[in-house]
């Protein structure tokens, strides 16, 4: 696991100086304590940040091919590296090291830019070909490893964090307002926009070529595609095939050279991979888990514990109070470089500062709500679709009333929601607002400025599926946005802002694109997720573990906001520093915070995305980006 930065200047004799790239790299150095690198030829310059985690003696990056005219920076593991490692030598490439790095260059020799099509793993890496004077560069199919570029007239850069970009000096960036509207509605900046103008993240699934003449050619190599068998009903085998291939899934992400653990929630999705660690390890599993002081009625410790019990883990446990959670928010925003709306971010960050002392390498359940359909939207959205069909085949849907804003927003957004399509209603799971409520919150000036890009975009992302099913398409959607944009961006910063590797086998592109595979009756019901995950884990798991109420990552924010954060809160969201930017009505922020103290609705969601928001224009802006 490791940090990456790369730079080209379109004039060839503008030389990189090796000092600058050092200095540019060393923003990074969170994400790769145990080593730097850096690789420099005239206009064009490599660095790298190393965090060892195989081949711990080499490996070091950047690293050539035998004839020296392939160099590469890689941040991420190939699992499939000793399997590759056997194809390319049988084909006559001689290996120095013994680390998945490699595999990369040599098939990149083999295979071209098609190379990254062998690739089983998580990864975001740059290839110069010095005799093309080409740079290649790859993301992994769904986005577990983050990756940005920059390009000018004058330069082309790319980093795996947006401080390195800001670090060199030379980005021409401030606020893009156009993508407020996207973090206010979803909690997130979707790919392959920022928050910082012109700098952009490459998507996941994507490729880029910079070619010699400066021109950049994007790819998309992967999408995420579902099966259009109609075969309805969820068999036995089914459960077999699945719980093998997890099964060799959580076995090949266990490849290391150095300590692992697990981040036990206590739910289904982190205790099935604990599940198979201690199958397939003849150690105990270290496992780590988080709770929070006297707020024990959405405290997960107790399941985790059960868990942790049940298989002799390793047992490590972190309570997490209000005021350290407000003073991280800094720390938090230091390392995700945008305002994120996951206040679990926090928490796992202090949880991975704990588990650095006794594992380097940790691995998590995320992704499984994604591949087997476990979050309750869908089945609401399903239960939603059946009556607007309903309303609109006998002409109701004129009935609902244009004007709801008298009414509770609850209320207003299901009633929104019958009269649309769902293509137009279902906007990823995290989707906060409705339009009628971005209405009252934007003042005049910044809603006058906003584009139908959000509009667009899902309709782009709906018009790629060309067909599916319902469940389908909302999968399909949440892999590519809420999935990529805000699970794994939480997951990537908070880890590795502890010089922590976070591995998520439900997320190897062998096991989603099995999963894209299964009928909708093996994922959701309706009314129940997750449907034959749950079938695979009996007798591996106890019961109630596996059909317990699925909470998520809770963290009592709604009282923290309410009691012991509300005037720090109140204070930053009405001063006038923050209303003098010009998106928000103050009626609306005094009004929703009045609210959600008096406890008439839970507003704690919006309230942290507006206030992290408020912050991150105040540490990235303010002052002036550098």
């Amino acid at each position: 696991m490791c940090g990456i930065f790369g730079i080209a200047f379109k004039d060839s004799q503008r030389h990189v100086s090796k000092a600058w790239l050092q200095g540019v790299t060393a923003s990074m150095t969170h994400r790769g304590p145990n080593g730097e690198g850096v690789f420099v030829e005239n206009n064009i310059g490599f660095g790298h940040r190393r965090l060892s985690i195989i081949d711990l003696d080499s490996g070091q990056q950047p690293m050539f091919n035998e004839s020296n005219d392939i160099v590469i920076v890689f941040n991420g593991e190939i699992y499939n590296f000793p399997e590759l490692k056997t194809r390319l030598e049988k084909l006559g490439h001689t290996f120095k090291t013994h680390c998945d790095t490699e595999v990369i260059v040599h098939g990149y020799e083999e295979w071209g830019c098609n190379s990254v099509h062998e690739l089983r793993g998580m990864f975001a890496f740059a290839i110069y070909n010095r005799r093309k004077k080409e740079i290649f560069i790859a993301r992994d199919r769904v986005g577990i490893k983050p990756l940005y570029f920059y390009q000018d007239d004058t330069s082309f850069m790319f980093a795996s964090e947006i401080k390195a970009l800001l670090a060199a000096g030379l980005a021409k960036t401030g606020v893009n307002k156009a993508a407020i509207d996207f973090y206010i509605n979803l909690g997130y900046v979707p790919a392959p926009e920022t928050l910082f103008s012109n700098i952009y993240k490459v998507c996941p699934g994507e490729a880029l070529l910079l070619k010699s003449d400066f021109s950049v050619k994007k790819e998309t190599y992967w999408d995420l595609k579902f099966s259009d068998d109609k075969i309805n009903g969820c068999s036995q085998p089914y459960e077999s095939e699945l719980k093998e291939l997890f099964t060799d899934c959580v076995r090949s992400h266990l490849i290391s050279d150095v300590p692992l653990g697990v981040f036990l929630s206590g739910g289904l999705d982190s205790s099935s991979v604990v599940a198979v660690m201690a199958k397939v390890l003849n150690v105990p599993v270290k496992t780590f888990s988080v709770g929070y002081e006297g707020n024990e009625d959405i405290s997960e410790l107790g399941y985790a514990r059960r868990v942790a019990e049940y298989f002799g883990t390793e047992h490590h446990e972190f309570i997490l109070h209000a005021a350290p959670f407000f003073d991280a928010l800094d720390t938090f925003l230091e390392f995700t470089e945008e305002p994120i709306v996951e206040s679990a971010a926090i928490a796992l960050y202090e949880l991975s500062k704990l588990a650095k002392s006794q594992a380097t390498v940790l691995l998590s359940g995320e992704g499984a709500d994604e591949l087997f359909a476990g979050y309750p939207i869908y089945g609401k959205m399903q239960r939603i679709e059946k009556l607007h069909s309903l309303l609109s085949s006998v002409n109701c849907t004129g009935l609902i009333p244009s004007n709801c804003k008298p009414l509770p927003e609850k209320i207003r957004k299901y009633l929104q929601w019958l009269k649309e399509p769902f293509t137009k209603r279902y906007r990823t799971v995290s989707s906060d607002v409705i339009g009628s409520v971005c209405e009252e919150m934007y003042t005049n000036e910044f809603a006058g400025r906003i584009a139908d890009e959000f509009d667009a975009l899902f309709s782009t992302a709906y018009e790629r599926m060309n067909g599916g099913t319902m469940l389908q398409k909302m999968l399909y959607v949440d892999t590519k946005f809420w999935l990529a944009d805000d699970l794994l961006l939480k997951a990537d910063k908070s880890t590795m802002a502890a010089s922590i590797e976070l591995r998520v086998p439900f997320l190897d592109h062998v096991l989603i694109e099995h999963a894209a595979g299964l009928p909708d009756e093996c994922k959701n019901n309706g009314r129940e997720g997750k449907i034959i995950l749950k079938k695979m884990m009996e007798g591996l798991l106890p019961s109630d573990i596996i059909y317990r109420k699925k909470r998520g990552f809770p963290v009592p924010i709604a009282q923290w906001f309410a009691n012991e954060l509300y005037g720090k809160i109140r204070d930053i969201m009405l001063d006038e520093r923050t209303l003098a930017r010009g998106y928000f009505n103050r009626a609306y922020i005094d009004g929703i915070l009045r609210r959600h103290k008096a406890g008439h609705f839970d507003y704690s969601r919006r309230i942290l995305s507006l206030l992290t928001l408020e912050l991150w224009h105040r540490k990235y802006i303010d002052g002036g980006i550098s």
